[in-house]
């Protein structure tokens, strides 16, 4: 059974506010011995149909994303995103992500509304199982990055990019299979 790697960058953190501009996501499958293989990726800009906040341009700048107005200029629009994104993943799929479940999954469910798609997944929250795993020390994804075997994302992702961080919770969730058997089943 394949299970999806997920992960959002957005205008903000309020989802009542802000809204998703990139998407990424990888098709994984579970080789049964805490070992998983990407099968496919998806990754698309959002066209929020505003100019980012300066924070968020800032932001951006800093961590060298890539994510400008220009970029995002040329991107689908959030319904055009969501039945993309819905393609890929289609009904009722496994997810994964960290900090998924407070965060990602409300900015998802939004981009979902605009399509009139009803997002209904499964979640497997990797901050949730890093705290429950590793009680003592940070819970942010590139700090318990520095833990794992880097197999898929390398040893230097460019975080806060949706694909690189979707890479880097893939090998947080192989790290802590491995403390704990997750089943993906």
């Amino acid at each position: 059974m394949d299970f999806y790697v997920v992960d959002t960058e957005t205008t903000g953190f309020n989802p009542e506010r802000n809204d998703v501009i990139e998407v990424a996501v990888l098709q994984v499958m579970d080789t049964n011995d805490n070992k998983f293989l990407v099968k496919k990726k998806f990754q698309t800009y959002v066209n929020p149909q505003y100019p980012l906040p300066p924070e968020i341009v800032e932001f951006n700048q800093k961590n060298q994303t890539g994510i400008t107005d220009e970029v995002l200029a040329k991107a689908p629009y959030a319904y055009q995103a969501a039945n993309m994104l819905y393609d890929f993943i289609g009904d009722y799929p496994l997810i994964v992500g960290h900090n998924f479940a407070k965060f990602d999954a409300k900015f998802i469910d939004k981009l979902y509304n605009r399509a009139g798609l009803l997002f209904n997944c499964r979640i497997i929250d990797t901050l949730n199982l890093s705290r429950e795993l590793i009680p003592n020390g940070s819970h942010k994804l590139g700090d318990l990055f520095e833990k794992t075997a880097k197999r898929h994302s390398g040893d230097t992702p460019k975080f806060h990019s949706a694909l690189a961080d979707c890479y880097a919770t893939l090998d947080l969730l192989e790290y802590l299979s491995e403390l704990k058997r997750v089943s993906m089943k």
